[in-house]
């Protein structure tokens, strides 16, 4: 009987969408889509024989018959136009349905079978291999070696990986792609992968930013994913333009698999291919390309996300089957100046933000419905505010606003929980509800290691210093080559005073980056407590900080230095941000202690971003006896 008249024979999935032959429907991740009967058999037709042509008159005598008289031309480009906006594909650059013309119609991606209907489930699944623009699941030892992995430039790679996946299609069987896939399915699963930085092949260096952005959306996407480990972008970015082989990266990073490509934009139309490598057999998974217009930028990042969860088989849960599910358009400027500004931030110098601010406001703006811009915005004040650029009144004011305004248009927004978080640990002193809004970040978004590394820093304000040290490395784990959480892990320690173990870390931090102030300034704080004060000296002097200097000197029987360089440090000053807190630590080093509780009612009264350490931190020990410290303790609701 022919497959049009009795319907398909076995559930099928691919990619994001199923077809269940029992009820009759097609779904994509959980969401029923309206098919009508006619577009329903003809993909019943072509998944139960993928990557084969099926004539269209093939395709005429299982829907109609030989028998029934119809405009066969004019119902079949209707039936397959109906089928195409169903899936969301294109018949000028085709994800699915290729058509070749004249001749009738090929399914171009890796379909899986669940079994016969009425019968038990059956395990078996259609391997495939697509040219340009298509899935691909080939040969392993047809692709790039390792050694060529390492030597090619990516640029070139890319254009090699393009003629590899044509070249399989033509010369592998598809009885070795059967045999193929059956050594995947048993394969170890993947539970951990990098998105490696995606290459400018715009031919224009200044589109550089749209490319860092394209990797930084792809990776948030993916790190939404509970069952995954995704390395942070941070980490990612140190890849960029390097001769290591994607087995070397992988074993540094400690992941499975692998993602890398290419972005090209041309005016309003972008084009992403990616690739997914598994690192433990360095063997090719899957590769495929997708074409848009900017608008629809956030439907290509949905596709890829939902494509790598399907070739990885992990499970997403509702709530995130329903993030990656029909997100509005975006307005091409707006998107085009969130990307500038991100690319600002991810500098981490003053005046990069302030740069990213102005991009992040145009893109507001531009478009005032725009969630994502209104968390970017929150996460530069909360930096300006961290770099002590902006006073924390001037700073927390316009992050908690734009945090909110975010969590109105997108309850679901991990970095505007993380940067409301922020708010209430470090000018609200509201510490259940920091902790409440960092939880949160952490549960929408578990890959989210600054929402780990600031969660450390919570941890570590109210005592819990075992509970920051897993949090922070966690954060290591996610973010392995970040300097600011290596730093953070050295800072950890050192409230918890575990000196020793700070110093190794910090010794750590200062090699991935010699140039980072805060590094050597942590440092030297880690060997003063150890009574190191010549290599106190030392780091104070590299990062050029008079407030640590002065503290050694202080402690190190030095109390004129301490109090010559206290003349400058708490003299008149016109800057809207000081040291109150720090200066604080001078005064209680040298033994005066009214000094030290005029400045810490400074640091209080002003909010002072650092003042949240009191509890913990080593510069204050001298004030703990005194009833005035408990006092303070209590103003700012940290408990004793």
């Amino acid at each position: 009987m022919p497959i049009g008249q009795r319907g398909c024979r076995t559930t099928f999935r691919f990619g994001a969408f199923e077809l269940d032959p029992s009820s009759g429907e097609l779904s994509k991740y959980g969401h029923r889509i309206h098919l009508q009967e006619q577009p329903f058999r003809i993909l019943c037709l072509l998944l139960e024989r993928p990557m084969e042509l099926i004539t269209r008159q093939e395709i005429r005598e299982n829907l109609w018959g030989t028998d029934t008289f119809v405009d066969f031309d004019r119902s079949l480009n209707k039936a397959m136009v109906k089928l195409r906006q169903a899936l969301s594909d294109n018949a000028e650059s085709p994800r699915f349905i290729e058509t070749l013309p004249g001749r009738g119609y090929r399914f171009l991606i890796l379909v899986e079978t669940r079994g016969a209907v009425g019968a038990g489930t059956v395990a078996t699944t259609s391997d495939t291999t697509a040219p340009f623009g298509t899935s691909s699941n080939e040969q392993p030892n047809l692709l790039v070696s390792s050694r060529w992995r390492a030597v090619l430039p990516r640029i070139l790679r890319g254009v090699f990986l393009a003629a590899c996946v044509a070249l399989v299609l033509w010369l592998v069987p598809q009885s070795n792609r059967n045999r193929l896939m059956r050594s995947r399915a048993s394969a170890p699963s993947i539970q951990s992968l990098v998105v490696l930085p995606l290459e400018n092949l715009s031919g224009d260096p200044n589109q550089d930013y749209f490319a860092e952005g394209m990797t930084d959306e792809l990776t948030t996407d993916l790190a939404r994913i509970h069952s995954l480990r995704v390395i942070s972008r941070t980490t990612a970015m140190r890849y960029q333009s390097t001769h290591k082989s994607i087995s070397e990266i992988a074993r540094e990073l400690n992941v499975d698999a692998v993602i890398e490509g290419s972005v090209v934009r041309s005016g309003d139309k972008v084009r992403i291919t990616t690739q997914m490598i598994d690192a433990r057999r360095d063997a090719h998974l899957w590769a495929q390309s997708y074409e848009r217009q900017i608008s629809n930028i956030l439907e290509v990042q949905d596709s890829i996300a939902l494509d790598i969860a399907s070739q990885v088989r992990t499970n997403l849960s509702p709530a995130e089957r329903g993030y990656f599910f029909g997100r509005a358009p975006l307005r091409p400027n707006a998107y085009d100046d969130y990307l500038r500004g991100r690319s600002e931030l991810s500098r981490q110098n003053p005046d990069s933000i302030k740069k990213g601010v102005d991009y992040l406001q145009r893109a507001i703006d531009d478009d005032p419905s725009y969630a994502r811009a209104y968390a970017g915005l929150a996460e530069a004040y909360s930096l300006l505010a961290n770099y002590q650029v902006l006073s924390t009144a001037d700073a927390f004011a316009p992050v908690k606003a734009s945090a909110m305004k975010a969590i109105q248009l997108d309850p679901d927004s991990a970095e505007a929980h993380g940067a409301l978080a922020l708010v209430k640990h470090h000018y609200d002193w509201d510490w259940s509800g920091a902790e409440a809004e960092y939880k949160r970040a952490i549960e929408l978004q578990p890959n989210f290691s600054t929402a780990h590394h600031r969660y450390a820093w919570f941890l570590s304000d109210v005592g819990r210093h075992d509970e920051a040290l897993q949090e922070i490395l966690r954060a290591r784990e996610l973010d392995p080559a970040s300097i600011v959480v290596q730093t953070n892990l050295g800072r950890v320690l050192y409230h918890a005073r575990r000196y020793d173990e700070s110093v190794a870390e910090l010794r750590k931090a200062v090699v991935l980056d010699p140039q980072r102030v805060f590094t050597h300034v942590f440092l030297g704080m880690a060997y003063e407590q150890k009574g190191l004060c010549a290599e106190a000296f030392k780091e104070f002097k590299i990062a050029g900080d008079d407030i640590g200097y002065a503290h050694t000197s202080a402690t190190c029987g030095r109390p004129l230095d301490a109090k010559l360089a206290l003349k400058t440090l708490a003299g008149p000053s016109t800057d809207p941000v000081q040291g109150w807190f720090f200066i604080a630590g001078i005064f209680a080093a040298l033994g005066e202690k009214d000094h030290a509780f005029q400045w810490l009612n400074k640091a209080a009264q002003n909010h002072d971003f650092f003042i949240t350490e009191m509890k913990g931190h080593p510069f204050m020990d001298p004030l703990r006896s005194d009833p005035r410290f408990s006092e303070l303790l209590k103003r700012i609701g940290l408990p004793q």
